[in-house]
């Protein structure tokens, strides 16, 4: 019996014999074997990125932060972003996507930008819009217009104000006969005229779209002055109305010079007046009870849902104008049910803040990038490369440096280039990162030119940015996850 049993078990083979003689040079090969793997991914795949600064925001946050008490630094909100390296090897860049590049006049550094301009067209940046044609054409300028999967996440919050009880309705003027709810909901009467109107220019205020737990504590703007008046308006409220609401309910919504108006009889008949004088109407149940209602107007055109369904979608032919004012009225002497309403704004893009033109010839193989923070961004408008000639050559044979033109700054350590302080040695930092110093004798009779450099090259674009991982609470006030749109 125990011959039997010892015979029934199988001999170790050989190559089980060696191999648990070096137990630890599997562990090695396995470790190995992943290193290369996320080295791999990394190179090739994805890869995660963390945001340095508020260019982006608040779509990427990259911002010190600071205690809303005693205004002295708390902390930072930095985003974790995964970047998608593939796609691009497969397909250009699309405009809109968020991508990261290696920024041109410092080619070891990585920029996170929103991509606006493509190949082959002129771009035009006009009171806060953007346009384009062909590029030697002499065609009318076309808007460019952000699709809806984008345009949704770029929506900036100007009411309520942060801090405010959006049932007080703060900032409207309340006239006539109006019965005011403790839910914030205006009963109008019926019979008189009432009107609720909010006329206070809405601008591209810096700190509009921020979560209220970062509102609160961030910085001062740096050096964000610009406050311009805006036409690129969302607005969102809940009405109600039944067959006894007598008079129609009439809402005017001013966005800048292009004015909608909308109308809704007692009978159920909806009538939307656009900016170009073209009307859309259409039947809604005034039986059904609170109807939501998400009145869009942005880069010339319009979208209209009621209840969480599509009534109006229309591009429109308008020519571009400056926002004067803006304003939204809803009035009636009929019964209606208002609820108090919520305002979002558009990015405003700014003009180059250098003087510039606001024209920009795009060459081809190469892409316009501006962050989402126009009010505070770097970027293609107003990068500026400063050229160096040197005749007789260096020593090492270089008669011709490039580099970041950065000088008087607001930080002076960034300067480029830089002196000491008694002005006899300038250090500049060339286009590849290379830190090169010069005294006053070897700077003399150089030429010395600075010129724009707006455009990034197809080869410098590395990939999109997909998806916010980090950071969450305690480690952050708010918690940043989502995809990037």
């Amino acid at each position: 019996m125990g011959s039997s049993s010892q015979d029934s078990s199988p001999a170790p083979t050989k190559e089980k014999r060696e191999r648990s003689k070096h137990p630890f040079r599997e562990n090695i090969e396995v470790v190995v074997f992943a290193i290369v793997m996320a080295m791999g991914l990394k190179i090739f795949a994805v890869e995660a990125y963390q945001i340095p600064t508020g260019s982006m925001q608040p779509t990427l946050m990259g911002t010190n932060l600071v205690d809303p008490k005693t205004g002295q630094p708390s902390g930072g909100l930095h985003d974790r972003v995964l970047v998608d390296k593939i796609s691009y090897w497969f397909r250009d860049p699309e405009r809109w996507e968020v991508t990261v590049f290696r920024y041109p006049l410092l080619t070891h550094n990585n920029y996170v930008k929103r991509l606006v301009g493509l190949p082959g067209e002129q771009l035009w940046i006009q009171f806060g819009d953007l346009f384009a044609r062909p590029l030697g054409s002499q065609d009318e300028f076309v808007i460019l217009r952000k699709p809806w999967k984008v345009q949704e996440h770029l929506w900036k919050s100007v009411l309520p104000r942060i801090g405010d009880d959006a049932t007080q309705w703060h900032g409207w003027r309340r006239n006539g006969a109006l019965d005011a709810r403790a839910n914030g909901d205006l009963q109008f009467e019926g019979g008189a005229s009432a009107t609720v109107e909010y006329d206070v220019k809405v601008r591209d205020d810096y700190k509009d779209g921020y979560p209220e737990a970062v509102w609160y504590r961030l910085p001062t703007s740096g050096g964000a002055t610009q406050r311009n008046i805006q036409s690129d308006l969302r607005w969102q409220f809940t009405l109600e109305g039944s067959a006894q609401s007598g008079s129609p309910f009439l809402a005017t919504f001013e966005a800048g010079p292009f004015p909608l108006e909308l109308r809704i009889a007692a009978d159920g008949q909806l009538r939307l007046e656009l900016p170009d004088g073209q009307e859309f109407t259409a039947e809604v149940d005034l039986s059904q009870g609170a109807m939501e209602f998400d009145l869009a107007f942005w880069d010339h055109q319009v979208r209209l849902y009621l209840n969480g369904e599509e009534l109006l979608f229309r591009k429109l032919d308008l020519k571009p104008k400056r926002a004067t004012r803006n304003r939204t009225t809803f009035r009636s002497e009929g019964k209606w049910l208002l609820s108090p309403i919520t305002l979002a704004r558009d990015i405003y893009y700014i003009e180059p803040r250098n003087s510039g033109t606001p024209l920009f010839d795009i060459p081809e193989g190469h892409y316009f990038m501006m962050g989402d923070n126009t009010q505070n961004s770097l970027d293609s408008r107003d990068w500026t490369m400063e050229v160096l000639t040197f005749d007789p050559p260096l020593a090492d044979g270089s008669s011709v440096i490039r580099g970041d033109q950065m000088d008087h700054g607001v930080d002076p350590v960034f300067d480029n280039p830089r002196w000491s302080r008694d002005r006899t040695m300038m250090t500049f930092r060339d286009e590849f990162g290379e830190l090169r110093t010069f005294t006053t004798d070897q700077l003399k009779g150089i030429g010395d030119i600075e010129q724009p450099a707006p455009f990034v090259p197809r080869e410098y674009i590395l990939g999109r940015a997909l998806a916010v991982f980090l950071p969450v609470p305690p480690f952050a006030p708010v918690a940043r996850i989502g995809l990037v749109r």
